[in-house]
């Protein structure tokens, strides 16, 4: 699916597959845009009474625009869920208009651009059925994407003067903005960009069909990249030449050539790329690499034979580390994980410092159910990146068959909770940042895997501020500072909140004096939150300071007029006030 990573479908009874998020990712478009070749460029052949394919008119469009449109709201759990329903009307009518003067290639990337204003990454088109399997509709290439450019990683020999190159522009256009239009197209959860980052530049810039709709290249069977290498830009005119293969996910086929040399090592993460799941004991880190690539048994042994030889090797005395790899999970099934959470919950290694977890923006579906129900119930250490999908989101996708062009859409059924359902984070962002460059690609580094083996237990922002609060206020607020400011915890969720619990959890314990100056600490690095002064002013009230509680609670006011928990304090305080100067 091109841009939620799963091939929804139906088994034998009807019923629809839990989270199959399978391996064809971000590709459905191309595979399909084959299906014809005409003078106007075809994504697809409709089908006659006669069984014969026939080039689809701007009425076929038309009535599968329609009946798509009709479909959409009838089958999603929640279609507007973010885009209004005059913002989807608008879109579907503007197309409406706009299907007599455009190509076909450009009439499909307008209908995947509409069903990506849903925002919902398991919702979009599917694959399946997949074209024959000897369509040559992909240039022989791979991209990938960093976070300072798009560079080649891997390609036929007829590109290998490209290898290693970033590319400047595709056609005429800057690569910036290239891939933004490309990144349209790929459908995604609410304000979480990881289905495009790990799908744009890998599974689309390289199907010129695509480009062509999307304006990026005049021909629907070749497209111009400038690609800068050592210094010097280069035009490469590349022509789609082969079918969609394991190179759009990992693999790359054994006659390509690779960026990273044959003299290079490669990194553990890199080694079975192929496998489902593995693990392996490494001795001199007292840890155990487990990588899980994809919640599901594709051949060979199920999750629960796995789970148990798994759980043998982490009751070894010398293993006192789990480092668990979900960079490349794009999903599965999520009835299956059940016996692998509860082995990994009961294990030693879960305390913190003792168990972490690689996520990235390829981690995604039921791997997000993974990563949700081990962080609720194991104490994790998250690093790399954040994930591809909300922590609560939509999924179990069903099919539209639209009529005459026999593309296949895809909506999501089900709303998957796993957190509360006030929890609004778009990802699981993790505790340590960390990312890859692609010279640690040529290099056969792994910078991420090496930060979750190597890293003493770092202290979270808790410890940080109990170890700097018997100096002070001011050293408090300093050490924060100092903490968020590090690149390493760019990705720090809400520090404001997790301030305030800790200043909550020592006035529970009645540590007023301590609470008063988190609270403090909170205000002065928070000024303009009506929460941190009405959490001071309850310290300052427990601690029987009414006049400072009072002021407290008025800034509070000030920020936020519809405070009531504020006024009724102030009253509260005041008539306090009023009786002990009547004493």
């Amino acid at each position: 699916m091109g841009a939620s990573g799963y091939v929804p479908t139906q088994n034998s009874l009807g019923v629809v597959s839990r989270m199959r998020c399978m391996l064809l990712r971000a590709v459905m478009y191309c595979s399909v845009l084959a299906l014809a070749a005409s003078a106007r460029p075809s994504l697809v052949c409709a089908q006659n009474g006669t069984g014969s394919h026939n080039h689809p008119s701007a009425e076929d469009w038309r009535e599968d625009l329609h009946f798509l449109a009709q479909q959409m709201p009838l089958k999603h759990k929640r279609l507007f869920h973010t885009m209004t329903e005059a913002e989807f009307d608008s879109a579907v009518q503007k197309l409406d208009a706009d299907i007599p003067r455009l190509n076909d290639d450009q009439i499909f990337v307008r209908l995947a651009q509409l069903m990506a204003l849903v925002q919902d990454g398991h919702t979009g088109f599917d694959l399946r059925p997949l074209p024959p399997p000897d369509r040559k509709d992909h240039i022989p290439i791979r991209f990938d994407r960093y976070e300072d450019g798009i560079y080649v990683r891997a390609a036929a020999p007829e590109y290998a003067d490209a290898l290693g190159g970033k590319v400047v522009r595709v056609g005429t256009v800057d690569w910036k903005d290239a891939i933004q239009r490309v990144d349209s197209i790929e459908s995604h959860d609410p304000d979480n960009l990881g289905e495009p980052l790990a799908w744009s530049a890998k599974t689309t810039l390289n199907c010129p069909r695509l480009l062509h709709g999307l304006g990026l290249s005049d021909s629907a069977d070749a497209a111009d990249f400038v690609i800068e290498k050592n210094g010097q830009q280069r035009t490469f005119t590349m022509k789609a030449s082969v079918s969609m293969g394991p190179w759009l996910l990992n693999s790359i086929p054994a006659d390509w050539v690779d960026a990273r040399p044959s003299t290079a090592s490669v990194p553990l993460s890199r080694k079975h790329e192929d496998k489902t799941f593995w693990f392996t004991v490494l001795p001199g880190q007292h840890a155990v690499y487990f990588q899980f690539n994809l919640v599901l048994p594709l051949g060979g042994e199920n999750l629960d034979d796995f789970t148990k030889r798994l759980a043998t090797a982490l009751q070894a005395p010398e293993i006192d580390r789990l480092v668990i790899d979900m960079r490349n999970n794009t999903g599965g099934d999520n009835t299956l994980i059940r016996n692998l959470l509860v082995a990994l919950i009961r294990s030693k290694q879960n305390h913190r410092g003792g168990m972490y977890v690689l996520t990235g923006p390829t981690t995604f579906s039921a791997a997000q159910n993974f990563v949700n129900r081990l962080g609720n119930d194991a104490d994790i250490i998250l690093v790399g990146a954040p994930t591809a999908e909300n922590v609560n989101f939509y999924g179990d996708p069903v099919g539209i068959a639209l009529p005459r062009s026999h593309l296949e859409a895809a909506v999501s059924t089900l709303w998957w909770q796993d957190e509360d359902p006030r929890d609004t984070r778009t990802a699981t962002f993790p505790e340590l940042a960390a990312a890859d460059t692609f010279a640690d690609y040529v290099e056969g580094k792994d910078p991420v895997l090496e930060l979750a083996l190597t890293t003493p237990t770092p202290p979270d922002i808790v410890d940080v501020l109990q170890a700097a609060l018997p100096r002070g206020v001011q050293p408090t607020v300093d050490a924060y500072q100092q903490y968020v400011s590090n690149p390493v915890h760019k990705y720090l969720s809400d520090p404001e909140q997790r301030v305030n619990s800790f200043g909550y959890q020592l006035l529970s314990a009645k540590k007023i004096q301590d609470a008063i100056e988190v609270f403090e600490v909170n205000a002065r690095i928070h000024p303009k939150s009506s929460n941190a002064y009405d959490s001071l002013g309850e310290g300052y009230a427990d601690a029987g300071e009414n006049q400072r509680a009072i002021d407290a609670y008025r800034r509070s006011l000030e920020l936020n007029s519809g405070n009531g928990n504020a006024k009724r304090m102030i009253l509260e305080l005041e008539q306090q006030k009023e009786k002990v100067a009547l004493r």
